[in-house]
């Protein structure tokens, strides 16, 4: 029988990261001691912040909102409410809601909803149809990541949000630095830095507290912890390249054990890099709805004058004008 490394009880678990067998309770110690480290490593708050959660009802958004609800209890002048995009993905979305509206409930923190529908006209789902047979067409995960960057940026802001709390953990991290490379999209990996500056009033700067802690170790804590949050995967999952490199950093993992670990601290260098060498790029705001962007139009835009959300005649006759 295995027992716990640090108080002797019978082990419950594996540390992920030293590979020590450990109890319940210690493990649970052990993963809130890893946030609270991880978000002073990187000065995420301040003392009298108002911190919008981005919250999906998720396994990762849901410890996380718990997670900053306990600690915050420490410090009286912040602000904690929460944020769910519903992207309008039916038998899906539906539950998730569901999940979000009683945990919050249990917290009483503000919780504001915005939709898909609302902000550009379509659902998600709807988004999807349109697109097929389109030539420039992305996959579903791509509409969505893209359309939800914009809305929980422009809803943090409209709050009041001094920042914007994400559920990203560390296998989110990896996979998101190795799928950039495989891109060769260099830029948006120094997007990815995590002492990145906001470079523009009209961003919210980005916080990810879980980011040195593991999928399945959040799993475990939810568990352990009782926590209730919505398991089912996305439909549209299956799609995303993501998946394919989650599969493969998995497969990986069995002959290179720290292989999540070693890719964030590969990400964590490179990333200043890149941001270093972008930061005197100038940001502008989009022609079309303002946001700032690299560009002359942002890439929300774009994807909503492709799939005919936006009127580009209006917007051409609006530019002649």
């Amino acid at each position: 029988m295995l027992t716990c490394k640090f108080c002797g009880k019978r082990a419950s678990t594996i540390l992920t990261d030293t590979f020590y067998p450990v109890c319940k309770e210690c493990f649970m110690e052990h993963f809130e001691k890893k946030v609270i480290r991880t978000i002073r490593e990187y000065k995420m708050f301040d003392y009298n912040d108002r911190i919008a959660v981005a919250y999906s009802g998720g396994k990762d958004s849901t410890v996380l909102l718990h997670l900053l609800h306990k600690i915050e209890e420490n410090f009286p002048k912040s602000e904690l409410f929460v944020i769910t995009i519903d992207e309008g993905i039916k038998g899906y979305r539906d539950d998730a809601l569901k999940v979000a509206r009683e945990n919050v409930k249990e917290l009483g923190l503000e919780h504001h909803i915005f939709s898909f529908k609302e902000l550009y006209g379509a659902t998600l789902d709807e988004i999807v149809e349109i697109s097929k047979g389109r030539k420039n067409s992305l996959k579903p995960c791509s509409y969505c990541g893209i359309l939800r960057r914009y809305a929980i940026n422009v809803a943090a802001r409209e709050l009041g949000a001094t920042k914007v709390a994400t559920g990203h953990n560390l296998d989110d991290e990896a996979q998101s630095f190795l799928i950039n490379l495989l891109r060769k999209d260099i830029r948006r990996i120094g997007h990815l830095y995590p002492f990145k500056d906001v470079k523009s009033e009209l961003f919210v700067k980005r916080v990810k507290p879980l980011r040195k802690v593991s999928e399945r170790d959040i799993v475990l804590y939810a568990y352990f912890k009782d926590l209730k949050f919505h398991e089912v995967t996305c439909p549209y999952a299956s799609y995303s390249v993501r998946n394919f490199v989650r599969k493969f950093i998995n497969e990986v993992s069995q002959v290179i054990p720290n292989v999540r670990q070693n890719l964030l601290k590969s990400l964590d260098y490179f990333s200043r890099k890149v941001y270093e060498e972008e930061s005197d790029k100038e940001i502008k705001l989009c022609k079309v709805c303002k946001e700032p962007t690299s560009g002359e139009i942002c890439k929300r835009c774009e994807v909503l004058i492709d799939l005919g959300l936006i009127d580009k005649n209006k917007l051409e006759s609006n530019d002649e004008g």
